[in-house]
């Protein structure tokens, strides 16, 4: 079994990079899931079987990062610059800022009226924004030398539209009911 202190991208035998071919990071993940399984090790003794589990937990803990195009950036500043954006939400930008303000009256409204077609059609457009935001945030990876600043508000920008994307299940679970 490979060790404790490994990274996420380590643990999946990645570089440390934005993009990850998701189908590769799923069979990985299937693979190495297989090979840790705590039933493969039952005659190691309880405490083989103790680490396989622990195994177990850290791959799919790090492939729930990994997957996800948020968590999979700020982790990245995080192994690679030592930068946490995780606590840090300020962003500057008075048009980003509207448009959140206007994007959220627009689901409130949609939400108050009860109206599903209004609905799918704003997670449309949510999802193209969010498909763009992430081209974005991708582009800005590619740069040699990253420009920390701009990274980490195309960070948050990202996070607000993934952000809306489950405020807009949640509205959906209240529409139905």
């Amino acid at each position: 079994m490979a060790s404790a202190q490994q990274n996420h991208f380590e643990l999946f035998g990645l570089e440390p990079n934005f993009f990850v071919d998701q189908k590769e990071l799923s069979e990985k993940l299937r693979r190495l899931l297989h090979s840790a399984h705590p039933d493969r090790h039952t005659s190691g003794g309880s405490q083989q079987q103790m680490l396989a589990m622990q195994k177990t937990t850290q791959l799919n803990d790090a492939y729930a990062v990994l997957k996800h195009p948020v968590k999979r950036a700020q982790y990245l500043l995080q192994v690679v610059r030592d930068i946490d954006t995780t606590k840090d939400h300020t962003v500057n930008d008075p048009d980003f800022l509207m448009q959140q303000l206007e994007l959220r009256e627009e689901l409130h409204n949609i939400t108050a009226d009860k109206d599903t077609s209004a609905l799918m059609e704003f997670a449309d457009k949510i999802e193209s924004m969010a498909e763009q935001q992430e081209a974005e945030l991708g582009e800005l990876f590619k740069q040699e030398a990253w420009d920390i600043d701009a990274l980490k508000v195309a960070i948050y920008k990202l996070q607000f539209l993934h952000k809306t994307l489950h405020d807009i299940e949640l509205a959906e679970d209240k529409i139905i009911d």
